[in-house]
């Protein structure tokens, strides 16, 4: 009897410490804390607007290159913004606070799409929609450096594996709620209010995940980044020597031209080995996964007449493995290394799009979403360790920056070249070759060091 009671007062405890945030003494717990509370917040947001948004656009008519723009469209601005936006990052020392802002201002694009249809005729619905999406990659260019940076310093490295594990699981089981719950409520609601209340929730539920990301503590960041054009003694002896004409001297020599700020600013990037074989392995990788970003939801609607509520389980299915999926790679990570890690989860995800294509039925969907959310979850942990482990100290923010530039550069070409494939060859038939081509994609993985590189720094160099 006494070991049941033990149980029940470390679960209660265990509850207790994450609703209410009892017994949580340090920084560093109460930070856990409001990071896992965080990512619940978000699994509505998740499970909401950026599930449902283009099966909504599907259902108001648009084509599949229009509805490839929504990844696209946001991916081209996020390629003009994100360098800027990181360096923009780095000159503040509240990363929170301004990661809080940018974040907010992103996600009032939730209600302007919501309101989108009672303004605008459905014709036209799709295009401002797309607009307003892709408009908030600006704020997102800010907001996402600041979030890579700060979350190095939120709790200790030891603890941060089990944490995005432990969050990652968190909001994928919010998500696969909040998805089949949505999609049981848009069969019976009528058309498109019932989207319409699925993004406001979303809206909410953003809001509410900021709440207890701004309760996050972490010291003042200090850039690493000094004067890229330091004026040297030389040119201020001359200017003293020369007075005006000195002075002139010594601006042009100050404010080099163009070509060479550019240059000066790339530099620190080609000069870190680890962070250009991690951009180019996945660059190669993430091409060929954004092609069928605007491919499956018109293949679920057109081609198989999935309704939400199946779209719905689909999702559910999905995430409810992306669960286990976290929890699974999570722990084998340290064991098989990150390189493996990929090589065997990206080879795997090829089989998604396979799955799809070949799926005869609205119930062939639910095998290949588990396939997914299992598979899907070892590309997430690995990615986003080798990047935090290749940017240098002090300029997390450029550098993730700039990671994300090339993320962006993928998700604008790749969504593209997958509609002109479905456009040429049929959506069943454009998702067959785009798994092949991921697996291909897969192989760009080999160029990370191997779990004994890593272990000794050789690979990270």
């Amino acid at each position: 009897m006494s070991m049941y009671t033990g149980i029940v007062r470390r679960a209660w405890s265990r509850l207790a410490w994450f609703v209410f945030g009892r017994g949580a003494t340090t920084v560093e717990e109460r930070n856990y804390r409001n990071l896992l509370l965080s990512g619940f917040w978000f699994g509505p947001v998740d499970g909401g607007i950026f599930n449902y948004l283009p099966v909504f656009l599907a259902r108001l008519g648009a084509p599949a290159s229009l509805i490839s723009l929504l990844a696209s469209g946001p991916a081209f601005l996020g390629v003009l913004a994100y360098v800027p936006g990181g360096a923009y990052a780095e000159r503040h020392r509240d990363l929170v606070s301004l990661f809080v802002r940018m974040a907010l201002i992103a996600r009032i694009s939730y209600p302007l799409i919501a309101l989108t249809p009672l303004v605008l005729p459905a014709a036209h619905a799709p295009l401002a929609i797309i607009l307003i999406w892709s408009l908030a990659a600006i704020p997102n260019a800010i907001h996402v450096p600041a979030w890579t940076a700060f979350m190095q310093k939120a709790v200790p490295p030891q603890q941060r594996a089990q944490l995005n594990g432990a969050r990652w699981a968190l909001l994928s089981l919010t998500s696969a709620l909040c998805i089949a719950m949505f999609g049981y409520m848009l069969d019976r609601a009528t058309f498109p209010v019932g989207y319409q209340i699925v993004f406001l929730i979303s809206f909410v539920a953003g809001v509410l995940n900021l709440q207890y990301f701004a309760r996050v503590q972490v010291p003042p960041f200090e850039s690493a980044s000094g004067p890229t054009y330091p004026v040297n003694a030389s040119c201020k002896s001359l200017a003293q020597d020369n007075g005006a004409s000195g002075n002139g001297r010594l601006q042009r020599a100050a404010n080099p031209g163009l070509a060479a700020r550019i240059t000066a600013y790339l530099r620190p990037f080609t000069e870190s080995r680890a962070f250009v074989r991690y951009n180019v392995a996945s660059l190669l990788y993430r091409l060929t996964l954004a092609m069928p970003a605007g491919l499956f939801s018109l293949f679920w609607v057109q081609d198989l007449h999935a309704t939400d509520t199946w779209i719905g389980l689909r999702g559910t299915v999905g995430y409810a493995m992306l669960v286990i999926g976290y929890i699974f790679w999570g722990r084998m990570t340290n064991r098989i290394g990150h390189r493996t890690l990929l090589l065997v989860c990206a080879s795997s995800l090829a089989l998604y799009p396979l799955l799809t294509a070949l799926a005869p039925s609205m119930l062939w969907l639910l095998p290949a979403a588990a396939v997914w959310g299992f598979t899907v979850a070892g590309v997430d942990i690995g990615l986003f360790d080798m990047l935090l482990a290749t940017c240098p100290e002090g300029r997390q923010p450029t550098f993730a920056a700039a990671a994300q530039m090339f993320v962006s550069v993928a998700m604008t070409v790749g969504p593209m070249l997958g509609a002109a494939l479905a456009g040429m060859t049929g959506t069943r038939s454009a998702l067959l070759i785009i798994g092949g081509l991921q697996l291909l994609g897969a192989a760009s993985f080999v160029l990370l060091p191997s779990r004994e590189q890593e272990r000794i720094g050789a690979g990270l160099a």
